[in-house]
């Protein structure tokens, strides 16, 4: 077996009583058991440097993502950890990598077992208790895990932690025709049916993502029962099922077909998400709700624990799509109580007016009910505002947690925990880490670190990520993050860069952000801003950026720098702006429309051209995401002025100062015709610029390699172009 290096961090954590755990003093000291001597860590001491400027490697480097779950009783600990030291080393070929082991440690004897090997072509991708005695095991697809395009990758393995046997549970399966793999997924585990879990399979191998029935799989006999098919409804796609508490389907989302006929200004076309409840014993279903892009809309969440009454996230709205008129409308999404029984909203159960609690429709599900599954509790909820906030509905509950967070006042924490809260695992992260483990036993009162994700980050001095709120032009409330260098001193104005994010659809958070990292400890003040059309802040927000894309959208990264510069913090001389994706466009906007503010743009992955994105056939979005891109950004067939306009491409005899292009060939998202087309513009315009192209990357680079090289000319053409 391979040596695992020991060294454990004690940290003492006062005041945290729980009021389950009789103790005589409020104040007790917990201090570490010896037991706890013997847990397995992955640290390895990394010796800092006398530059206290953090190298470009480091933030390149990618952290051991380690996976960590403890069983349902609490007597198992599993974790993927690296088989070497923990370091971080990009110049080592990709063989060379430091492959996860698997290992589990049983709490109460402290023996530890390796199950994984360390060649590349037996990795382990994630481990994840089924129940108390078996771990659900699965293997990478990803590249150089010796597994891609294998149906092996697929196939979902259990591993009994009492015998050590691994055996398939279910295995995938290719085609005939070899084109297709059926697949299996996890959708759930019941902790009353210990010996099943739900999964999904897809019908259809030629569309893996769709189609997928329900079905239990026993873990000891290996057998499959399906549980619901999906129905074939003309023109909607299947989305996902909605099971209760039983393990019984009692509904399911679809979406309208996303086809190439869409007419903006039809109500019977465009992009309807519908909702349907069904009944569980004969799986008749009826539709809840119905509602179009960037309308008001319910999406089920979960059920509450007498499987009548559903939480559900958005409005309350009419099977019609007519908002419920009993109830007061909310931009924001907010957490609902419907009755599925009496087909009625029963209590707008959370609504925060500047945050969604969740957006599922947009993919940003972030927003979730905090259960006790074994006692069937409901102890309150969590979403996301400037940073993830928790309200709990429950003091027991709700103590537990902020006790711990007061033992971490600067991180954001997160708990995994053992059915009857006796064993926890806590996860750390904050702005200047990506993260660490703990395992903690209240009873035994001891805390003890087995994991550190990046942990050469911690010899150096990184910048502070402070969320602030500003005014646009025209009187939207916003929100943005600025981080400052770390040896910043107040008063001081300085070089900044714009960093707007990509999407448009998506959002900033509060969190490590290597990229921004990089910029702040090399003297750069950076902006990150949540403009109009960013997920997570209301309806009205979203719509404000129809057809605004280098319009009102632009116009809020500006004023996001005219609330730094207000501040004291800018030196208007030497600003940049930087982005990937939409915010690589946004950065061609700025360097075409705005050449007296931007001495210098990083187009990275960005497209420029609007118009002839649509006619692009290799864009992965060219099908199923027009009727949303119409709505959007424009109707080529109607509105190709806005389009043209919004286009960066058309503008490039403006640019004044520096611009830096990079791209993948492989990139399908922003397709690499777009990079083309710029560089002949450019070359037509007599505009100078730099120009990175790998051939082996796509939408951002993954090798980091590639990413030292990337940023090391960053850093390289920025102290050129600002300093």
């Amino acid at each position: 077996m391979f040596d695992i290096f020991v060294k454990i961090y004690c940290l003492s954590l006062k005041k945290f009583v729980l009021s389950y755990f009789k103790s005589t003093s409020k104040n007790k000291e917990i201090m570490l058991n010896t037991k706890y001597l013997l847990l397995f860590t992955i640290l390895i001491s990394f010796f800092g440097h006398s530059d206290n400027k953090i190298p470009i490697e480091k933030l390149v480097c990618y952290g051991e993502s380690t996976g960590i779950d403890i069983s349902p009783d609490g007597k198992f600990y599993a974790a993927l950890i690296p088989s070497g030291e923990v370091s971080c080393d990009i110049t080592r070929p990709e063989e060379d990598v430091a492959v996860p082991i698997l290992v589990v440690v049983n709490l109460e004897t402290m023996e530890t077992r390796q199950y994984s090997g360390t060649q590349i072509n037996t990795r382990v991708d994630s481990a994840s208790f089924l129940n108390n005695d078996t771990l659900l095991i699965t293997r990478s697809c990803a590249r150089g895990a010796g597994t891609s395009g294998t149906v092996d990758c697929y196939s979902l393995y259990g591993l009994n932690v009492l015998t050590g046997k691994r055996e398939a549970l279910i295995q995938a399966k290719q085609t005939k025709s070899g084109q297709g793999i059926r697949y299996p997924r996890l959708f759930d585990t019941m902790p009353q049916y210990p010996n099943k879990i739900l999964i999904t399979m897809n019908r259809m191998p030629q569309y893996p993502g769709r189609f997928r029935d329900l079905y239990w799989l026993d873990l000891e006999t290996k057998r499959t029962t399906k549980i619901a098919e999906v129905p074939n409804i003309k023109d909607e796609q299947f989305g996902s099922w909605l099971v209760d508490h039983d393990g019984k389907a009692r509904g399911f989302t679809t979406s309208h077909d996303r086809n190439k006929d869409y007419k903006p200004n039809s109500d019977k076309d465009g992009l309807f998400t519908y909702v349907y409840l069904m009944d569980p014993d004969t799986q008749q279903y009826s539709r809840m709700t119905q509602c179009r892009h960037q309308e008001p809309c319910f999406m089920p969440l979960d059920f509450d624990f007498d499987n009548r009454f559903l939480f559900g996230v958005g409005q309350a709205v009419l099977p019609d799509g007519s908002l419920d008129p009993d109830w007061e409308y909310t931009d924001t999404n907010a957490l609902w109580l419907y009755d599925t029984k009496d087909k009625k909203y029963v209590e707008k159960v959370f609504h925060d007016p500047k945050f969604d609690f969740s957006n599922p429709r947009q993919g940003y599900s972030d927003g979730y009910i905090l259960q006790d599954r074994i006692n069937k509790v409901n102890f309150g909820l969590s979403y996301y505002a400037e940073q993830r906030k928790y309200i709990y509905w429950d003091e027991t509950y709700g103590y537990l947690r902020e006790s711990i967070q007061a033992t971490f006042p600067d991180d954001q924490v997160g708990m995994y925990a053992s059915s009857d809260f006796s064993k926890i695992i806590i996860t750390t992260s904050s702005d200047k880490s990506p993260g660490s483990a703990y395992f903690y036993d209240p009873q035994e009162g001891g805390i003890v670190q087995v994991a550190e994700y990046a942990p050469w980050l911690k010899d150096y001095e990184l910048g502070d990520m402070i969320p602030f709120d500003f005014t646009s032009r025209d009187g939207l409330d916003l929100t943005g993050y600025i981080t400052l260098p770390p040896d910043y001193r107040k008063g001081q104005k300085i070089p900044f860069i714009i960093h707007p994010h990509g999407g448009p659809n998506a959002k900033d958070r509060f969190g490590y952000n290597p990229e921004v990292q990089i910029y702040a400890t090399r003297g750069y003040g950076v902006i990150q801003v949540n403009y109009r059309g960013s997920v997570g802040f209301g309806l009205e927000k979203m719509k404000l950026a129809n057809r605004q894309w280098s319009l009102k959208m632009h116009d809020d990264l500006l004023d996001a720098l005219d609330w730094a510069n207000n501040k004291g913090f800018v030196d208007m001389n030497k600003v940049c702006i930087s982005g990937a994706s939409y915010g690589g466009y946004s950065a061609m906007v700025g360097i075409t429309k705005n050449a007296d503010i931007f001495k210098c743009a990083i187009n990275y992955v960005g497209v420029v051209d609007l118009y002839t994105l649509y006619d692009d056939k290799q864009w992965m979005f060219a099908d199923m995401g027009r009727p949303q891109q119409h709505i959007e950004m424009g109707d080529p067939e109607t509105e190709r002025d806005v389009l043209e306009n919004a286009s960066p491409i058309n503008y490039v005899d403006n640019i004044k100062g520096d611009l830096f292009v990079i791209h993948g060939r492989q990139d399908r998202q922003a397709s690499y015709k777009q990079v083309l087309q710029l560089k002949n513009a450019l070359e037509d315009a007599d505009v100078p610029f730099e120009y990175m192209i790998k051939g082996d990357e796509g939408h951002g680079f993954y090798s980091e390699t590639n990413n030292l090289e990337l940023y090391t000319r960053m850093v390289d053409f920025l102290e050129a172009s600002l300093n």
